[in-house]
């Protein structure tokens, strides 16, 4: 194929890749999974189709995609890209994660979970990050703090459902106040049984 037959816009982002996902990042994350298609997506970053699909190769590449770019973001806002954080980092991480500029990335989270856990087989590397890379994580921050390790999988997975469930509720209510105090009384009770495993 000569050069003139190449899309001039797909040239654009040859070498630019990080800008041509800063670009998609920023519309789904504007606009949503409900009713995304690759074609108004591409019209909108300055794209053709073929481009993303060259990039990307598939609508749930793309979405998971932006999801490790927003998490990395996520990450680093709450200053868990360093040293491995323990428990007494919990509420320092709730607190960064949830402020009014960070929420919409959580509705974005939670409504490509949803559309996961509908077409799991669309989804496996968004899943493997989202759910199970994070228990595998959290499972880790407790054996640190002294939690046997059998008990660790129902641990982990207890912390990461119940900051899951509040943020959804903060989503859902706006209610910033009342979900602070029950993540906090929540915490107490992750505290009560860290005790016991010392």
């Amino acid at each position: 194929m000569s050069a003139d037959h190449l899309d001039g816009r797909r040239l654009r982002y040859q070498h630019r890749r990080p800008e041509l996902l800063e670009a998609v990042t920023a519309y789904v994350l504007a606009n949503g999974l409900a009713g995304l298609a690759m074609r108004p997506l591409a019209a909108a970053v300055g794209v053709s189709h073929g481009t993303l699909l060259h990039h990307f190769g598939s609508k749930e590449n793309l979405v998971t995609e932006v999801i490790d770019v927003l998490r990395r973001r996520l990450s680093d806002a709450a200053g868990l890209t360093g040293a491995p954080p323990g428990l007494a980092d919990l509420p320092t991480w709730w607190q960064r994660s949830t402020t009014p500029d960070r929420l919409p990335v959580y509705r974005l989270l939670f409504e490509v979970l949803a559309q996961a856990a509908r077409e799991p087989e669309h989804y496996e590397r968004f899943l493997q990050q989202v759910v199970h890379d994070s228990l595998a994580l959290v499972e880790n921050l407790v054996v640190a703090e002294g939690c046997p390790r059998e008990q660790a999988p129902e641990i982990a997975s207890m912390i990461v459902a119940q900051a899951r469930g509040l943020q959804l509720e903060l989503l859902a209510t706006g209610e910033r106040a009342r979900t602070d105090r029950a993540f906090t009384r929540f915490l107490g009770l992750v505290d009560g049984l860290a005790r016991s495993w010392r």
